[in-house]
């Protein structure tokens, strides 16, 4: 439901997730008690609102569980590490009927460049999506050590939305201790990288009239 407060010239939308709308600040204290000012008289005062309603709409709110289909898992070889330059995608995958990519910046991005590697899972789709439409995944992203077999791994659990396309981790493992021939991580100037994607809740907000 849709409010129109005369006087301030405001609209406020009423909802089930947001039915309270005021003012923190309305007057001062000191203007409050000020006598010549009439709002207080003989320890009394008289509050009014007038409201019109400018129009109602019902929302519903749709969430819904994706069919578990099992997670899917994809590694890559990256190879002359060394010469790529700002930016590595991995082509495009499709989980739970929606595209995907692996970004991959090598020597970093913004604050930590030259200091951190950073890796990003990025959904495609979503690009498309209206500002109600969004899908939740669990993810992991993994940088095999080639040596022992081990692995680095982070786990994640984020919404995608048109806002929030790309999430990941900008500071994933210092340079240092990528380039440190003893760990494993990067040989013969090659990378090995991994994910491992499930998409588990999508939600979408239609109107009903």
């Amino acid at each position: 439901m849709l409010l129109q407060c005369l006087g301030l010239g405001n609209m406020r939308r009423f909802q089930s997730i947001k039915s309270l709308w005021g003012l923190p600040k309305f007057l001062s204290h000191k203007a409050f008690k000020e006598a010549s000012n009439g709002y207080l008289v003989d320890d009394k005062c008289v509050f009014g609102a007038e409201i019109f309603v400018v129009q109602r709409r019902a929302i519903s709110e749709c969430l819904s569980i994706v069919k578990p289909n099992g997670s899917f898992k994809r590694e890559w070889k990256i190879c002359k590490f060394s010469n790529l330059d700002k930016l590595w995608l991995s082509e495009e995958f499709t989980v739970g009927g929606y595209k995907w990519q692996l970004k991959l910046y090598p020597k970093g991005e913004a604050d930590n460049k030259e200091c951190d590697i950073a890796i990003y899972l990025h959904s495609v789709d979503s690009n498309n999506f209206d500002h109600h439409k969004k899908l939740k995944a669990k993810y992991n992203i993994n940088l095999k050590n080639q040596i022992n077999g081990g692995h680095r791994k982070l786990s994640y659990c984020n919404w995608f939305s048109a806002a929030s396309r790309t999430w990941g981790y900008a500071s994933y493992m210092p340079l240092t201790q990528l380039h440190d021939k003893k760990n494993g991580y990067l040989v013969d100037d090659c990378i090995v990288v991994e994910v491992e994607l499930e998409v588990v809740l999508k939600q979408s907000v239609k109107s009903l009239s």
